[in-house]
């Protein structure tokens, strides 16, 4: 979902979540533009809350894995949001992904339940940026890098709570890197 997406969804002036917000509706309504004659209690719009938890909080299952055993906790920095605050109750406990940005510098706060393993993707190609509790993230035994993948950096790491900050880098319309921050 793009910056645009988002400002579209928000609008109140046409038919959507907006809009329902607008005419004061709890839970999502049967249509867009939430008609007082008909039902308005269904989930069946409700897409966009699944957004928040896969995409703002970038919290997902991987391919192949039963009850969210192995994650991958992938954040969408989008827009001009500056901060999520996602978690998602699996069979194994509860999955946290919080981030916050001020300019380039990006605060991710992750938490794996027990028995659990995830992969977390970091917007940098340039690892000397990211730290785990004010260390380098590579100098972390319980942290192991995978590798660079569509301009992210991959890390598998195990169950427990982890404080990441980061210098996010600069891409131009081609996704080509202008800027890597060497450091934070």
């Amino acid at each position: 979902m793009l910056a645009a997406d988002i400002k579209t969804n928000n609008r109140d002036d046409v038919p959507g979540y907006g809009f329902q917000l607008k005419k004061r509706a709890t839970a999502l309504t049967e249509s867009w533009p939430a008609l007082e004659e008909v039902s308005n209690n269904h989930l069946m719009l409700g897409h966009i809350m699944e957004w928040f938890y896969n995409g703002l909080g970038g919290i997902k299952q991987q391919p192949n894995s039963v009850a969210f055993k192995e994650l991958l906790v992938s954040p969408a920095i989008v827009g001009d949001i500056t901060h999520a605050k996602t978690s998602f109750f699996s069979p194994y406990g509860i999955i946290k992904s919080e981030w916050s940005l001020e300019g380039m510098n990006l605060s991710m706060h992750i938490e794996v339940p027990f028995n659990t393993r995830a992969i977390i993707c970091f917007p940098t190609l340039n690892r000397n940026s990211i730290t785990e509790n004010g260390k380098p993230i590579d100098l972390q035994k319980d942290i192991q890098y995978i590798s660079v993948d569509n301009g992210k950096s991959l890390y598998r790491v195990g169950s427990g709570k982890y404080s990441f900050r980061l210098r996010m880098d600069v891409f131009n319309a081609k996704g080509e890197i202008i800027k890597a921050v060497e450091t934070l």
